[in-house]
């Protein structure tokens, strides 16, 4: 310390400092670092829609698809190998004409084979007959016992049975052939191939699949909760979107269900269409929509059912209320801004689909959170994705 102080002036070697000044600088240390804020943390973002309290719905609509009145699979009655297949996916035949064939080597053996064993069969009963003849006027002479008499007509008609035997057995292997080919059952349209040139196929296995006649009908799925609305004979309107068209239908037919967990029923809706032109655009597999009549649902306010969350205390919904912090949003164009959420307790009444009707807790023109309500709590700031326009909002009702 001696030899610090007398490297200083002799007026500041024997000055003495205070110990708090020593201090100064760590105290203006700790203040910077107090004055740097922690970052604030993301807004969490969530989606909601606007409520309104509409009036009950008066139709449902329900997807399907344009069918042939008559969908014809088209096979072989015998077994072959698929030598031909003359038409392809899409193609108009008419009536009669030939689309495939099986090898028809084995049927000609057939046939020959047939046709030889009743020339046989005739020569023998030709000779058996001669025999009978020649026997009976053996007898008549009085040369012959009644005994060989039996006999021989007793071998003539043998050979007759056996000769009978081998035509049909003959027309049997020519039908056999005929069976060899596959033609139109009237005017159609192929829809699918089922089989192709080489395979080796079973008698009845599908080989075409034709759409025949010019009657068109829709197919959809029935839910569970129409059954009791809609039945065979009912009106219904048929939309076509491709070409933005509305027909009237009528309901033909409602199926039974086939798989076991299946919760729809079959529906077929045949169509009257009136304009030529219009039947001429129309395709098998064309998409449609079938707008049926509803009188299940009732005025007021629906939400989907995955906006809906439970506990002990019951069913509740979140809410996103506007904040106004006078700073502008970082993305105008997607309607970004900040809101605060609160959590209503609400009263449920009845499900119409995938929704459900509100009875009490919710008013029309509250945005509901639709997503993004996992983690929420009460009081909540959030980044309010898709906020409408002033006086837009989505259907409250199913």
């Amino acid at each position: 310390m001696s030899g610090i102080s007398a490297a200083l002036p002799e007026g500041v070697a024997k000055r003495r400092y205070p110990r708090w000044l020593l201090a100064v600088p760590l105290m203006f240390t700790l203040l910077g670092c107090a004055e740097e804020a922690p970052p604030e943390a993301p807004l969490r973002p969530v989606r909601t829609q606007i409520l309104n309290e509409a009036d009950p719905v008066s139709e449902q609509r329900l997807p399907g698809r344009l069918e042939a009145g008559a969908n014809r699979r088209l096979s072989f009655r015998v077994a072959g190998q698929l030598a031909a297949l003359e038409v392809g996916e899409g193609e108009r035949v008419a009536a009669g004409q030939r689309l495939a064939a099986l090898d028809d080597d084995d049927f000609d053996l057939k046939r020959d084979q047939a046709r030889a064993s009743l020339a046989a069969a005739t020569a023998a009963m030709a000779n058996a007959e001669a025999e009978w003849q020649r026997a009976r006027r053996l007898y008549e002479a009085g040369s012959l016992a009644a005994r060989d008499l039996d006999a021989a007509r007793a071998q003539a008609e043998s050979a007759r049975a056996q000769r009978d035997s081998a035509a049909d057995a003959l027309a049997l292997a020519e039908r056999q052939k005929g069976f060899a080919e596959l033609t139109a059952p009237g005017d159609c349209r192929v829809a699918r191939r089922l089989a192709e040139v080489g395979e080796n196929l079973a008698a009845g296995q599908p080989v075409l699949m034709m759409a025949c006649g010019d009657d068109l009908e829709v197919r959809a799925a029935l839910p569970e909760e129409r059954l009791g609305h809609l039945a065979p004979g009912d009106a219904v309107r048929v939309h076509l979107p491709l070409h933005d068209v509305s027909l009237p239908g009528r309901v033909r037919e409602i199926g039974l269900p086939v798989a076991p967990r299946q919760a729809t029923w079959p529906l077929a809706v045949t169509l009257d269409i009136r304009e030529p032109s219009l039947r001429e655009r129309l395709r098998p597999g064309m998409a449609a929509e079938l707008s049926l009549p509803d009188d299940s649902t009732v005025a007021g306010i629906w939400v989907p059912m995955v906006a809906v969350q439970r506990d002990a205390q019951g069913a509740y919904v979140y809410i996103a209320e506007p904040i106004d912090t006078g700073v502008p949003p970082r993305d105008e164009s997607a309607g970004e801004r900040e809101a605060r959420i609160r959590r209503v307790a609400v009263e449920l009444g009845g499900r119409h689909g995938e929704r459900l009707e509100v009875r009490e807790g919710l008013e029309a023109g509250m945005a509901l959170v639709t997503a993004g309500m996992s983690r929420l709590d009460e009081g909540q700031r959030v980044r309010w994705l898709d906020r409408p326009s002033e006086g837009e909002g989505l259907e409250a009702t199913p």
